[in-house]
């Protein structure tokens, strides 16, 4: 079993998620925005994804790469 006495779970079990990406994804950038902004963006099919994509761009332009 790969829970424990108290339904955590145990180090090194086997279920769970695991990420296919070659980094994961574990830090928070936060970011302010308009109400308007927030609700437009929330109906953009993946838009996280889409959002993660644009940094990158961003990153490689001023990195000049």
């Amino acid at each position: 079993m790969s829970r424990n006495n108290y339904g955590h779970f145990q180090k090194g079990h086997k279920l769970g998620f695991t990420t296919d990406r070659s980094e994961s994804l574990t830090d928070i950038v936060n970011l302010r925005v308009s109400k308007s902004q927030k609700t437009k963006l929330k109906t953009i099919p993946n838009w996280q994804e889409r959002l993660r994509e644009c940094i990158d761009i961003l990153i490689t332009d001023v990195d000049g790469e």
